[in-house]
């Protein structure tokens, strides 16, 4: 009874009963299921967040299996990357100290995957990751095959050649453990003098006087000039290795060889000097082959790991000034 409504009718001077309308039912019904709604959610709301089903259960295992993949899959990209791109210097290495010529051209890599990509993949996405990487595995083994299929093939030293191998002046003039005292390359350089650009004809040792000097391959002394001259090579020494080959060792302070003298490769032939035109104590290096001044470098194969041929490449290249 407390329910019930009532209005006073003036006409009447009576309280009369409130008759309910259309509007009043719409209003109520509404509340009602606005209220049931909002019931229903938070029960569904409170059962997502407290039970989990099955299938959602299977896919939190999968996405943490994903997510720690995705790492493993990243780093073993990274890894394949950098050895492509090793192998692909020291390809470049090997052909230009054997055949003194650039590797031939080899088929694009094809696509490459960025961290951004594996870390964003979804489940179908990561599964196309892995072929690419299988893919990219494939092809760093076939380049490592081909790449010693192809210096099998090519390398081939018959007993004639071995003289000519022989010939080739494929050590550093003194002792460089370091890498350091390789001072200036071949090249065009700073003349030390005039200040003007010029092409440098060998490599530049410096060294303390009296540091061993020592024949690069084994050989016939065919020159050697002792000058009290401050200009040109000073004290030095052409040593012929046959096939072609001259090495010039230049700015000596003392030749311990004479004219004629059969060298063997390792031999002390003179001592750094600073001598001619030089402006600080230094070996001059020159390889002359078949008449012309070359790059020493193309030969300084033995003794050297790639990592180290690589650092002196990167010493060679520097544009500054030479020391003589």
């Amino acid at each position: 009874m407390s329910n019930i409504k009532f209005h006073y009718n003036p006409k009447t001077f009576q309280y009369e009963q409130a008759r309910i309308t259309f509007r009043d039912v719409l209003w109520y019904v509404s509340g009602v299921l606005f209220t049931g709604l909002l019931l229903c959610g938070t029960i569904i709301a409170a059962h997502d967040l407290l039970f989990e089903s099955e299938t959602e259960r299977v896919l939190r295992q999968e996405n943490t299996v994903l997510e720690k993949h995705k790492s493993i899959l990243e780093q073993q990209l990274s890894a394949i990357d950098v050895t492509l791109t090793e192998l692909k210097e020291e390809d470049k290495i090997l052909y230009a100290r054997l055949f003194n010529s650039n590797p031939p051209e080899s088929s694009a890599a094809g696509s490459t995957i960025s961290k951004e990509q594996v870390l964003l993949a979804d489940a179908s996405e990561f599964k196309n990751l892995l072929v690419l990487l299988d893919s990219k595995s494939e092809l760093l083994r076939v380049k490592s095959t081909n790449s010693n299929a192809n210096f099998a093939n090519n390398i081939r030293i018959s007993k004639a050649q071995l003289g000519e191998i022989g010939s080739i002046p494929s050590i550093q003039p003194i002792a460089n453990a370091e890498l350091d005292l390789l001072v200036s390359g071949y090249g065009e350089r700073i003349n030390p003098f005039h200040k003007g650009k010029y092409t440098h004809p060998g490599l530049d040792f410096a060294a303390p006087r009296g540091t061993h000097v020592v024949a690069t391959a084994s050989g016939r002394v065919i020159f050697t000039n002792r000058t009290k001259l401050q200009a040109g090579y000073g004290n030095y020494i052409d040593v012929d290795h046959g096939n072609g080959f001259v090495t010039r060792y230049a700015h000596l302070e003392e030749i311990e060889v004479s004219r004629g003298q059969k060298v063997a490769k390792g031999k002390v032939i003179g001592f750094v000097g600073n001598s001619g035109g030089s402006v600080a104590p230094h070996l001059h290096y020159e390889v002359i082959r078949d008449g012309e001044q070359v790059n020493p470098l193309h030969y300084l194969m033995e003794g050297l790991s790639g990592k180290d041929y690589s650092a002196l490449i990167k010493l060679s290249t520097k544009q500054n000034q030479s020391l003589d």
